[in-house]
């Protein structure tokens, strides 16, 4: 299973745009790229020492990622078995449930949102993407149904300047790859295919 996970997101950042441009409903997708640009850009920082870098003093890109395991959104936001373009595995029994996977998104946004609002010092490197992951809490609550899913609260913050670099490092590239299932699960709402 989780081979297939990782397979999935290689594909989707090999095609490109992980959103179709042409989704009818939950107009959301523009704030989901947005979130995922803005995720990209900053796991691209190199963590210069002399420019006092979010990361600086250690390679982001060589630690892990760190997910969240509350939420079920990378399964449940998989297209049906049956739709046989869009299954990257046939390990998924039932239908696809739109609001099932849009009450996980919403629960993964409003983790993230507030892990990253509880991180101190408030670092400017990360506005864009608090401001990205708001925005698109905000298009969903505006244009989606969903019902409210239940979260756990963020405790990692050490007070450790170094390790909690190293941790919020890890929670954004986690972040990073959940962005990239969030816009392909919008994408595939927005299309219609699990109306047919």
């Amino acid at each position: 299973m989780k081979i297939c996970a990782v397979f999935c997101v290689f594909v989707a950042l090999a095609l490109g745009s992980p959103v179709p441009l042409n989704t009818q409903q939950c107009e959301c997708s523009a704030a989901a790229r947005s979130l995922l640009s803005s995720l990209s850009h900053i796991m691209q920082k190199e963590g210069k020492m002399k420019h006092r870098d979010l990361f600086a003093g250690f390679n982001c890109t060589d630690l892990e990622a760190q997910m969240i395991p509350h939420t079920l959104t990378a399964s449940v936001c998989q297209p049906s078995a049956s739709d046989d373009k869009a299954a990257c595995s046939s390990h998924r029994s039932s239908s696809f449930s739109e609001m099932e996977c849009l009450t996980n998104i919403r629960a993964d946004l409003r983790y993230y949102h507030v892990m990253l609002n509880s991180y101190k010092p408030s670092e400017t490197d990360l506005s864009p993407v608090k401001t990205a992951t708001k925005a698109l809490m905000d298009c969903l609550d505006e244009n989606c149904e969903a019902t409210d899913g239940e979260f756990p609260q963020w405790l990692v913050w050490s007070g450790s300047s170094f390790t909690d670099r190293l941790s919020l490092c890890k929670a954004l590239k986690g972040f990073h790859i959940r962005a990239v299932t969030v816009n392909r699960a919008l994408g595939y709402i927005g299309s219609g295919e699990h109306r047919k």
